[in-house]
């Protein structure tokens, strides 16, 4: 990514927050923008270890394909570099055993393969290579306490910040953008607010989902199971447990137990393994049984889908984007929130590269043109993870027209993915965002669902 050519004074863009979300604004940004200040409010050090400022830190991530591919062109080589150091690639139908909707899905070498890793050494690799980009600047372990506007409040012109130093002054930093990418938690609504300016509407799934995970040794080669990976999910509407093991750096094994509305897995080790027990299949149970941990059992509460819609405020000012699980963050059991994070911010990268190119160096009005196309982009994911949850009756939101007839296409498509690899490569292609769903159902795949699939 080559930064363009300008005249006139330096400019500077914010980002808000060390998330996968930021790191990627930041180094989009760089491309941009002479200087770029990323503000994290955590001690950010160099080693791979969870931070308190992700309380999710240390639950089991995903990485879908085409979030790879958008990470190796931001970052060239990073793929290559997390295989050299440790991460585990998984061709996603040749080594997953994926149980669901009572079936196994069929097991092939699709090509559709993935990098299995913890959180902390995918993000600890992606900040060593933004540390070393000269225009990036990191400003770790400081508040950001507000947003800073012109006078007729038409335009964002900086953030208040405070360093977490005894005795340090609060401060303002100028910017000719800044990029919310601080998390769910973001405070931006009640900045807005503060500055007498409408915060979003928001939209929200209440889906009540608990994880629980716990990182083992992987067990001697013998006693391996003949699939690297392993994926249960319940059958809706009356199963509502997931179960995952996944390979990870370090010879270990991440595990993860997850439950909805209710049925959620406990934090003590035995209560841990019982709760696996209950699972469609017993395989991840007799796998841990006498596997040996090497941590304690960690939970995290998703209790919503929350999605803030900047994109319908008629007061947004320009100067100011939001993006990450600050605009929009999804059931993680999905896998969706750093593939979709990361083309955020490289849809951020397109959207000032055209409004740049026609208007000589303006950013006049490219905070709403923005909002509007990431609000397209995370229109599908959302409606992919959505529309599996809606499959239990005690998700309280309204069903798009046509859902029953969706939802029961989508359940054929997942019996006749257990023995169609035409369909279940498809499939994959879709869920890994390669594809968009709509693609499911053209006619040369529409009638191998309907007929039930094709052996093969």
């Amino acid at each position: 990514m080559n930064r363009p050519i300008r005249s006139g004074n330096p400019r500077r863009a914010i980002v808000l927050g060390a998330s996968m979300a930021g790191l990627a604004a930041a180094r989009v940004l760089a491309s941009h923008f002479d200087e770029v200040l990323l503000i994290e409010r955590d001690e950010l050090t160099d080693s791979a270890t969870p931070r308190k400022g992700v309380p999710q830190g240390r639950q089991l991530h995903g990485l879908l394909l085409r979030g790879a591919q958008a990470f190796e062109a931001l970052f060239p080589g990073i793929i290559q570099s997390l295989r050299d150091k440790g991460a585990i690639e998984v061709d996603f139908s040749a080594d997953l055993r994926w149980h669901h909707f009572g079936v196994d899905k069929i097991r092939f070498p699709s090509g559709v393969c993935v990098l299995m890793m913890s959180r902390p050494f995918f993000e600890q690799e992606v900040r060593r290579r933004i540390v070393e980009i000269p225009n990036i600047r990191v400003l770790s372990q400081h508040d950001v306490t507000g947003l800073v506007a012109s006078a007729d409040r038409h335009r964002i012109t900086g953030v208040t910040v405070h360093r977490r130093d005894v005795g340090s002054e609060p401060e303002v930093l100028t910017a000719d953008l800044v990029a919310d990418a601080s998390g769910r938690g973001s405070l931006t609504p009640k900045w807005l607010a503060a500055l007498g300016l409408s915060g979003p509407q928001e939209s929200k799934v209440r889906v009540d989902v608990v994880y629980a995970t716990r990182i083992y040794k992987q067990p001697d080669p013998e006693h391996l199971p003949s699939y690297k990976s392993l994926y249960v999910i319940g059958k809706p509407p009356q199963g509502k447990r997931l179960g995952i093991i996944a390979p990870i750096e370090g010879g270990r094994w991440v595990t993860l137990t997850a439950g909805m509305l209710g049925d959620h897995p406990p934090a003590d080790p035995e209560g841990y393994l019982e709760y696996a027990k209950g699972l469609p299949l017993d395989d991840m149970y007799r796998l841990l049984r006498h596997a040996e941990p090497e941590s304690d059992v960690a939970l995290y509460k998703f209790p919503s889908y929350q999605r803030r819609h900047y994109e319908r405020l008629s007061e947004l000012p320009d100067g100011l984007v939001i993006l990450g699980d600050a605009h929009c963050s999804f059931n993680p059991i999905y896998g969706q929130g750093m593939t979709t994070a990361v083309l955020g911010a490289q849809a951020l990268g397109t959207c000032l590269s055209d409004h740049l190119a026609r208007t000589d160096g303006s950013l006049l009005g490219v905070s709403r043109k923005y909002q509007e196309l990431l609000a397209e982009l995370v229109d599908v994911p959302w409606m992919m993870a959505t529309g599996e949850d809606f499959r239990y009756p005690e998700v309280e939101a309204e069903r798009p027209l046509g859902y029953p007839i969706l939802a029961w296409m989508m359940g054929r498509l997942h019996y006749a993915v257990a023995h169609d690899r035409v369909l279940a490569k498809q499939f994959l292609l879709a869920m890994h965002m390669m594809q968009p769903p709509t693609s499911l159902f053209a006619p040369r795949f529409l009638w191998r669902i309907l007929a039930g699939g094709i052996a093969s």
